[in-house]
């Protein structure tokens, strides 16, 4: 009798130890490059999940756009055909009303300072339930975009006259719209390629971004700083994908990123610094706007903010709050960030 006793708890042990061990893989996708900055640091969250679970959380990317163009990412978590993905609000207009106004012009000096913001949670309080249908992992911004042009600088806000500048939302396509361009929607995916054609004349992103992830330096010829401007992007997921994990795995998941802010932040700002050099490398040259042109553009955002949270209507309380809430934790964060300095 103790002989089979002993053989059943072996057994019992044995099936725990099994149950234990079981793998579950998660698949994200995105379509930003591989190479970003950000892409490797996510490759580097994944595998260090793997190895603090010891293998039973497994996270597979499909980096560069391989499950559609970026306007589709956020159903693709929702309707769990990836697990996790990589979300640009302003890709899809409209359907994150209060999460863009985070997009507004000059909020933020650094990717480190919007990101710690984007991600308080008294901002978040406000924005998640806008979210419906996927879990909000982390927030992240990347550093004020430029202007970045072919075929000529922007030495004042008359040269943007009648140009075709591919916007990254279309709250910043109306803030180019005031400056005299003329808004050209097109996925960040498809910016080299319209310049190359000259379907466009100029397109605002961060250095990062043009001389990194998209590559447009052979496509460039001036750049002007303006530090205008932030975009956001959420980590989300399918609600199902995450009730699916033991509650183990749930808590490995939550405590790897409840304090990388900071963080990834900082990985975005040291991108802006390396674009830069590539960009410069490549032949583009670097510009400024006077004092006073800058003064006419700050002027610009201002009246650009004033007539968004307007436009929100039944939301306008919300917005008004939320933007309160965003200056104030913005204060509390300080000037951190190389763009800060």
């Amino acid at each position: 009798m103790t002989r089979l006793i002993c053989l059943c708890t072996l057994v019992l042990l044995s099936c725990a130890s099994a149950a234990n061990a079981e793998v579950f893989t998660l698949k994200f996708a995105s379509f930003v490059p591989a190479s970003h900055g950000m892409s490797r640091w996510i490759d580097d969250w994944a595998s260090t999940i793997s190895e603090q679970t010891d293998g039973r959380l497994v996270i597979e990317s499909l980096h560069g756009g391989q499950m559609g163009p970026p306007p589709a990412y956020y159903d693709l978590a929702a309707n769990a055909r990836a697990d996790i993905t990589w979300v640009l609000h302003g890709a899809t207009p409209g359907r994150f009303k209060l999460t863009e106004i985070t997009n507004m012009p000059f909020l933020f000096c650094s990717a480190e300072q919007a990101t710690r913001v984007i991600n308080d949670q008294r901002v978040r309080e406000i924005t998640d339930p806008e979210h419906r249908g996927v879990q909000v992992l982390t927030m992240f911004m990347h550093p004020p975009g430029q202007i970045n042009m072919q075929g000529g600088p922007v030495l004042a806000l008359e040269d943007l006259q009648g140009k075709a500048v591919r916007p990254p939302s279309r709250t910043v396509g109306k803030f180019m719209a005031m400056m005299g361009a003329k808004p050209v929607g097109l996925p960040p995916t498809a910016m080299a390629e319209g310049l190359q054609k000259g379907t466009i004349d100029g397109t605002l992103i961060d250095y990062g971004g043009a001389g990194l992830a998209f590559k447009l330096g052979p496509f460039l010829t001036d750049i002007t700083e303006v530090y205008a401007y932030t975009s956001s992007f959420a980590l989300v997921m399918n609600p199902d994908s995450y009730a699916e994990l033991p509650d183990d795995l749930q808590q490995t998941l939550d405590e790897s990123l409840a304090n990388v802010s900071a963080q990834i932040g900082q990985v975005w700002d040291a991108l802006d610094a390396k674009g830069k050099a590539v960009l410069i490398e490549a032949g583009v040259k670097i510009h400024t706007l006077p004092e006073t042109e800058m003064k006419k553009l700050r002027g610009l955002g201002d009246t650009l903010t004033k007539e968004y949270l307007e436009s929100l209507e039944t939301d306008a309380q919300s917005a008004e709050d939320l933007l309160a809430v965003i200056k104030a934790v913005t204060q509390e964060v300080g000037l951190v960030g190389t763009g800060c300095q």
